[in-house]
């Protein structure tokens, strides 16, 4: 379609399509070409230096590639959208252009023989070990790069990592610090705990029609479905192609002709082996094998007890079959000289002296032509598929650009237009679980502006085109579908409020001098106690022992404290011994290694601080 156009783009109607073009010259000059928004095109500005939307775009990209290849296509298709990855991956770029700033101001720069040397050195810029100028240059431009754009590029990434390569580098952990934080990361703490159950309290708690409704009213929000969309789409698809390909008996039989008359029949042999190694008693092993086989006895037996090869000696030394390619070039023409059952004198070759046997021959013979007669129709069949295919996915952008319906499209294409069933964000089955068609099913060209994705490539020959069929937007579930969630929430609410006042109870009578067990007893629940638990223990709960251990140290007496745990079971403890950790007794290398461990992390966390710093300090515009 574009491509008509341009081509009809000649006499009366290419007059009247310039003279249109020259209005807005005469009315408003040539300087309306030039006078532009000076934002367009940049993404920001970090001290009048801009980052442009191309910047942005790229490091998008880059950013998906690097998630679809840590967590595959099982990612959820709103992870890799644009609107989710533009403010995180904008805020890098940020923090890039402040430090390559910083470094600049302090004098940091790269020499171009530094820089030619890294570029020549890339491996993927070399062919058959050497620079190559032209892979070169085609590889940039696949990247969206010029030479000189790259080198640039190039040298802002090495100033960056240069720079903070410095300032991770100069953190430091002296014995202190590791005293300290042995102290604080080994310490161990005692507390006494009872729990209160969640479900013996729900099991007597009522919800009124009324309170069901009233929530429902006061809480719509909370009981939304998803938005929905219905696609129609394209699918070309190479093997799909191959199946519905019709191949001609003819060329079947002509090819099977043609394959018979290029085999070259070959010999497989059998070849079993004693093996003894090269060493001291070496020359003593192998003639006592010599004399046992001179003798007659069985090589099998001899093969079990005195081969040195693992791994046939179990089953008699045998290696299986080989063309003549297998083994070492003595071991082979041994072999070959050898009539079935024949037994080889001492053969020497890198693994040690062989004894060989030759057990079988078979010779190898073309296949039959209904042996072959399968391969042959699905190789003929896919490489007709793939010309049509090739032809095909040229046509599939025009056919369907601007296209009211796929269906229309589909059928100039001689192919199908599929409708899919409603399906959410999170996603349907088969094609729309795909996350490259759900980020384009709920992009905005497909979803708001109407119009036809894109070709989507899912795989090497199986791409995609959708449009937008249904839109079902988000919608409050009707009251029957929710009454028992409901139901669910508010007796979880009633419990954890009734939950709460009993351990607030329990919690004020220990306050008051009464002893844990005695309080449980009168509760009717079983207290229990934890001595020198610390933070990685696994037979307390989790969030029990990270609110423990979020306590201050208790001073003149036991610390009191109340926690409801996921579960709804609601918990009553008292801290009463925090006991310093102690560093354990470790090599000196192993003391190294935590010391440059922790170096790093507070490098990294003093990395962040000074990157803070360097954008309060600086002007900074996001467009």
């Amino acid at each position: 379609m574009l491509q008509a156009f341009r081509d009809n783009l000649k006499g009366t109607m290419a007059i009247i399509i310039v003279g249109l073009m020259i209005i807005p010259f005469a009315l408003f000059g040539v300087d309306s070409l030039f006078l532009q928004d000076t934002t367009q095109g940049k993404a920001a500005e970090v001290n009048g230096e801009p980052i442009t939307e191309m910047d942005l775009t790229r490091a998008l990209q880059m950013q998906k590639q690097q998630l679809l290849s840590r967590f595959g296509e099982q990612i959820p298709a709103d992870m890799i959208s644009d609107e989710v990855l533009r403010t995180p991956v904008l805020e890098r770029l940020l923090q890039r252009q402040l430090l390559k700033q910083k470094a600049e101001e302090g004098g940091m720069a790269v020499s171009d023989a530094a820089l030619d040397q890294m570029i020549v050195a890339t491996p993927q810029f070399q062919q058959d070990g050497r620079f190559s100028a032209q892979l070169y240059t085609q590889l940039l431009r696949t990247m969206g790069y010029t030479p000189a754009s790259y080198k640039s590029q190039l040298v802002e990434d090495l100033l960056v990592n240069q720079h903070a390569s410095a300032l991770n580098a100069s953190a430091f952990v002296t014995p202190g610090d590791m005293e300290t934080l042995t102290a604080l990361t080994q310490q161990s703490r005692s507390f006494y705990y009872l729990t209160l159950p969640y479900e013996k309290v729900a099991e007597g708690i009522e919800v009124s029609g009324e309170e069901l409704n009233t929530h429902y009213d006061n809480n719509s929000a909370q009981y939304m479905s998803p938005e929905q969309v219905s696609i129609e789409y394209i699918e070309l698809n190479l093997d799909d192609l191959a199946d519905i390909t019709d191949v001609d008996p003819a060329e079947v039989r002509e090819q099977y002709q043609q394959e018979v008359e290029s085999f070259e029949a070959g010999i497989q042999r059998q070849a079993a082996h004693i093996l003894i190694e090269d060493g001291d008693n070496a020359e003593t092993k192998i003639d006592e094998v010599q004399q046992k086989l001179n003798a007659g006895e069985d090589f099998t037996e001899l093969a079990k007890t005195y081969s040195e090869d693992l791994g046939s000696s179990e089953f008699g030394g045998d290696l299986g079959m080989t063309d003549g390619s297998t083994f070492p070039e003595a071991f082979e023409q041994a072999l070959a000289s050898l009539e079935v059952g024949q037994v080889s004198g001492p053969i020497a070759t890198d693994a040690g002296t062989h004894f060989i046997k030759l057990i079988a021959v078979e010779e190898v013979a073309p296949p039959s032509f209904e042996e072959a007669k399968g391969d042959i129709e699905a190789n003929l069949a896919l490489a007709t598929a793939e010309s049509r295919y090739l032809e095909l996915l040229e046509e599939l952008p025009d056919a369907t650009y601007n296209a009211v319906s796929l269906e229309d499209a589909a059928e100039s294409l001689g192919l199908n237009a599929v409708v899919s069933e409603l399906f959410s964000r999170d996603g349907g089955t088969g094609i729309t679980n795909n996350n490259q068609v759900l980020a384009a099913a709920f992009g905005d060209d497909v979803l708001n502006q109407g119009l036809a994705s894109d070709v989507i490539e899912l795989t090497d020959n199986h791409v995609i085109v959708i449009k937008l069929r249904e839109h079902k937007p988000s919608a409050v579930k009707p009251f029957a579908e929710v009454e028992t969630e409901i139901r669910e929430a508010l007796t979880r609410n009633k419990a954890a409020e009734i939950l709460r006042q009993q351990a607030e109870q329990l919690a004020e009578k220990v306050k008051s001098g009464t002893d844990v067990e005695t309080v449980a007893a009168e509760a009717g629940v079983e207290w229990q106690v934890k001595a020198g638990a610390k933070r990685s223990d696994l037979t307390v709960d989790r969030a029990l022992l990270e609110h423990i251990f979020a306590q201050p140290k208790p001073a003149d007496k036991p610390l009191i404290t109340t926690l409801q745990l996921d579960s709804g079971d609601y918990v009553v403890a008292q801290l009463t011994v925090v006991a310093a950790g102690e560093l354990p007794e470790m090599t000196p290398e192993q003391k190294r290694s935590i010391r440059q461990r922790l170096a790093q992390e507070l490098g990294s966390g003093e990395l962040g601080v000074y990157q803070a710093a360097l954008k309060q300090a600086a002007q900074v515009e996001v467009y």
